[in-house]
């Protein structure tokens, strides 16, 4: 009944309105018609030259839409103005701002590499025993839940761009501090201060992204950011590879990570959702134009975001506020939701089988050379990066969880089978390729998995939460892969490695099920569509935007 409530307040807030109540005067004002009511605003009409210059703009004058044929041309004139922006411009700044996340995926594969120097008993060097390997290894993931909670917290007010400019040249510190450090608890800081900024990244690069890229293309461009990540990985695996020592795998990552990227976010505007809500609407329509290309209608597109804004009746800013908006039932849903999803992606083995990949092999008794392995993973998952970029938009969300899902299952199952085989006494040297080919076909849908879980933990909720509401998604997507990386020795111990893939196979396959019952599809959609296929159960197709004030742009 309150749903019904609800709509029909929608609906009849529209009645009256037309899609001529959006008029553009000389000075390039886009002057929403007055609420029912009231006459339209109306200003003088253009000149010719005005018009000409305008690329086919409204004149000023009313159109006639008595006339189906005026109707049909107003469609098909704001359908090629604002239906798609240039394709070049919207990869090449999408690449540039996920960047961010080489960083984060230096620091996830760092272990793999230099953990056997540091436990060389005969090293010169600092020497970790098991228990500051387990620190090593863990507190980052501690860290970046803090990291989660401080970071969306700061870019409420200063920005997504901002903040990441200013985190960039703290993780570089840090790097250089764990590269010179002479004592082993001051690597153990640094370390757990650069999970703090991988809490940082990992939340306000995500936001980030998901609101400069258009929705027709988000589906393939979000995943840039897995694309860095695991470039990353695979940047660590090849420099480990040379046999440099600890310290200049270190500083060349540290390096490669976070110089380039700070200079490419110098070149990239703020988010023009985030200016929205700051109240600074010239500034947004600026960003559009930049992000968008001269061609596109940055207007209409502007107009949506402000009007969704204010149609949720809100304007709250502040951290506090978003938390309390966070205590309604529709958004308590999205939540809950987001974290059984995080819960099940974590313990689908992703982050304990990189962590502990040379062991891994170690314990199949591979003949193999291990950092060649690693080399090929790290490529394999790249590549999956790659595949799901182009397929993205034409399969959509559910289709892709689900199937992704099943055949790391399939992968894990045969997993465990060779170490079940390997354990019971069983002659397993004609298969020892099968473990390499288990996580060979297993890495690259399993990033995939990851890649569409991240989106969204940013998609679903709507922009006046969005801040704060991925931090503490981040905090529980860190603290399970801090759960799940602590217990893969545990697990190890107890169930041996048969039985930890075998609970691996069972979280996919859990997931498959939780996608295929409750997981709609928001492929195509806008983030202010996304809100209402959850909000409402479907995409509410307005008429016109729900217009509340006036937005004043100018060229």
């Amino acid at each position: 009944m309150g749903l019904e409530t609800e709509m029909s307040k929608i609906e009849g807030s529209l009645q009256g309105h037309v899609n001529s109540a959006f008029v553009t005067t000389s000075g390039d004002e886009v002057t929403p018609a007055a609420l029912e009511g009231r006459e339209p605003v109306t200003t003088s009409p253009q000149t010719g030259k005005e018009a000409a210059r305008a690329g086919g703009k409204t004149s000023g004058v009313r159109a006639d839409h008595s006339k189906p044929e005026a109707k049909d041309a107003d469609l098909k004139k704001n359908k090629g103005q604002g239906s798609s922006p240039p394709l070049r411009n919207q990869v090449a700044y999408a690449a540039l701002a996920a960047m961010t996340h080489a960083a984060i995926g230096t620091m996830l594969g760092l272990p793999g590499v230099i953990l056997p120097q540091l436990t060389d008993p005969t090293s010169h060097d600092l020497f970790l025993n098991t228990s500051q390997v387990a620190l090593f290894g863990s507190l980052i993931h501690v860290g970046a839940m803090a990291g989660s909670l401080v970071g969306g917290g700061l870019s409420v007010y200063l920005g997504q761009r901002v903040t990441l400019l200013i985190v960039m040249p703290f993780c570089l510190v840090l790097w250089l501090g764990m590269a010179f450090t002479s004592t082993v608890w001051i690597l153990q800081l640094m370390r757990a201060l650069l999970g703090v900024v991988q809490g940082f990244i990992g939340t306000t690069a995500g936001n980030y992204l998901v609101e400069i890229t258009h929705s027709s293309l988000r589906g393939c461009l979000i995943p840039f950011l897995d694309i860095w990540r695991q470039f990353g990985i695979l940047l660590v695996y090849a420099v480990g590879s040379f046999h440099l020592t600890w310290r200049e795998v270190m500083l060349v990552c540290g390096c490669v990570s976070t110089v380039p990227t700070f200079i490419a976010l110098l070149f990239l505007p703020n988010s023009p959702r985030w200016l929205v809500t700051r109240g600074r609407e010239q500034e947004a329509y600026k960003a559009l134009v930049f992000l968008r290309g001269p061609q596109y209608n940055s207007k209409i597109e502007l107009q949506s975001v402000v009007d969704h804004f204010q149609e949720e009746a809100t304007k709250k800013k502040s951290a506090m506020e978003q938390l309390r908006q966070m205590g309604e039932p529709n958004i308590l849903y999205r939540l809950t939701f987001i974290i059984i999803l995080t819960v099940f992606l974590q313990f689908t083995g992703n982050i304990p089988i990189v962590t502990y990949s040379i062991p891994i092999f170690q314990a199949a008794n591979s003949s193999m050379n291990s950092y060649g392995c690693l080399v090929s993973i790290a490529c394999l998952r790249v590549a999956g990066i790659l595949v799901y970029m182009l397929v993205a938009e034409r399969l959509g969300r559910r289709v892709l969880v689900i199937t992704s899902s099943l055949i790391c299952t399939v992968s894990l199952l045969l997993l465990g089978v060779y170490f079940f085989l390997q354990s019971s006494g069983t002659d397993v040297s004609a298969i020892t390729w099968l473990p390499l080919f288990s996580l060979l076909v297993y890495m690259p849908f399993v990033v995939i998995l990851e890649s569409i879980i991240s989106i969204m933990r940013s998609e679903v909720f709507s922009n006046s939460i969005r801040a704060m509401a991925v931090s503490l998604m981040s905090v529980v997507f860190f603290l399970t892969m801090f759960l799940s990386t602590q217990l893969f020795p545990i697990m190890t111990e107890t169930m041996m490695e048969q039985g930890v893939f075998w609970t691996y196979a069972l979280s996919c396959l859990l997931m498959a099920l939780t996608t295929a019952v409750l997981l709609p599809e928001t492929r195509g959609l806008t983030l202010e569509e996304v809100d209402h296929v959850f909000k409402y159960g479907k995409k509410v197709v307005l008429p016109i935007p729900c217009v509340y004030d006036k937005v004043r742009i100018s060229e």
